[in-house]
């Protein structure tokens, strides 16, 4: 297993403790959970740093989390939300090497989207960029 998905998969992992349904590169389900969905994207892995003597591949990967939610008042929507981004970032402050499988992680800012759901109840999201520093020695493994 490369080394990059051995990292999305500890990040997986980590997230999958959360209290709401987590998933990975999938797209966006007709009915989003009660308790929020939170969707693991692989993002961009980037232009290495290179160091010689031996070639080691230094990323800087940058995946992405879609936290969304679904409920009727914009209170509900924005206090939910919020419980579960400060969730995410509570998990991610605990670990923030994965477990040694990666240098260093760290969560940048959320940008928030609502979008109107015709005939129904809308929906409030947040794309929070997870930053994933790690060494490989290839750049494809």
């Amino acid at each position: 297993m490369s080394k990059r998905e051995i990292v999305l998969n500890a990040l997986f992992e980590r997230l999958s403790t959360l209290d709401v349904s987590v998933k990975r590169n999938d797209p966006l389900p007709q009915k989003i959970p009660d308790s929020g969905l939170v969707i693991l994207l692989d993002g961009n892995v980037g232009e290495p740093e290179i160091l010689l003597s031996p070639p080691c591949y230094i990323f800087t990967h940058r995946a992405e989390l879609e936290v969304i939610v679904q409920k009727e008042t914009p209170a509900e929507r924005d206090h939910t939300l919020d419980k579960i981004l400060v969730q995410i970032g509570e998990l991610l402050q605990e670990n923030p090497s994965l477990g040694g499988k990666v240098d260093y992680m760290y969560a940048g800012p959320p940008e928030f989207v609502e979008e109107p759901v015709e005939g129904g109840i809308p929906i409030k999201g947040a794309i929070v960029p997870i930053v994933l520093e790690y060494t490989s020695n290839s750049n494809l493994i």
